[in-house]
C-alpha cells in the first residue's frame, strides 16, 4: 500500500465500534489495531480526531482523567485505532488508577494484532519518569513504539528538539523508537502520523 492510497482511508467512515472499562469487556477485532497512550492531559483525544479528520470522534474533555475505559474506533473497516486511558495527572482515587493499569496491561497483553503503541508526550514538559516506566511496559510486552510529541507548535527549534529526543532515547538503549512531532492546533505531524499508522494495515 502507497502512502497516498494509505491515507486515504481516513476520508472514509470513522466511528466508535466499542468501550471496554473491565478486562471481560474487551472486543475480539481481527483488524490490525494501533493504540494511543499518554499523560492525561496530553492531548491524546484532540489528536486523534485530528490523524482521522473528525471534530468529535474521541471525546475532548478540559478535565484531565476523562477517559476512563479503552475505546475503539474503526476506520474504513480497515483499521481499529485505540484510545488508552491518560494516567499520570487523572484526580481519581488510586483504586480507580489501578483498575485501569490492570485493564491496559491486560489489553496489551492479550492482543496479537496489536501492531502499534503511540506514546504521546507534551513537547513543552518532554519525557518523564512514568513515561519511561510506560516504554519499559510496551517493551516488555513486545510492542512496538512510536513516540509522538503534542502542543508542539509551542516549541521552537523543531529540527533540534527531535534530533535532542532521539539521541535521549538511544542513551537510554531505545535505539529503534520513530519519533514525530504533532500539533493538533495547526495540523503539524498529521500526515506523518497517517502514514505511520496505515503501514499497520496489510
Amino acid at each position: 500500500m502507497t502512502n497516498e492510497v494509505g491515507i486515504k482511508i481516513f476520508r472514509q467512515e470513522a466511528k466508535f465500534i466499542a468501550g471496554a472499562a473491565s478486562a471481560h469487556q474487551l472486543p475480539k477485532i481481527a483488524l490490525p489495531q494501533v493504540a494511543f497512550v499518554g499523560k492525561s492531559n496530553v492531548g491524546k483525544s484532540s489528536l486523534i480526531n485530528t490523524v482521522c479528520r473528525r471534530k468529535n470522534l474521541a471525546r475532548v474533555s478540559h478535565t484531565p482523567g476523562r477517559t476512563q475505559q479503552i475505546n475503539f474506533f474503526s476506520i474504513a473497516e480497515k483499521l481499529v485505532i485505540v484510545d488508552l486511558p491518560g494516567y499520570g495527572f487523572a484526580k481519581v482515587p488510586l483504586r480507580e488508577k489501578q483498575n485501569w493499569e490492570r485493564l491496559i496491561l491486560c489489553y496489551l497483553q492479550n492482543t496479537p494484532n496489536l501492531k502499534l503503541v503511540n506514546l504521546l508526550v507534551d513537547a513543552r514538559r518532554g519525557i518523564k519518569d512514568n513515561d519511561l516506566k510506560v516504554i519499559q511496559l510496551l517493551q516488555s510486552c513486545n510492542k512496538e513504539i512510536q513516540l509522538v510529541f503534542t502542543k508542539t507548535d509551542k516549541v521552537t527549534l523543531k529540527n533540534e528538539f527531535k534530533l535532542e529526543t532521539k539521541n535521549y532515547l538511544e542513551s537510554l538503549g531505545y535505539f529503534s523508537c520513530n519519533v514525530i512531532l504533532s500539533s493538533s492546533k495547526n495540523g503539524l505531524g498529521a500526515k506523518e502520523l497517517q502514514i505511520s499508522l496505515t503501514q499497520c494495515v496489510k
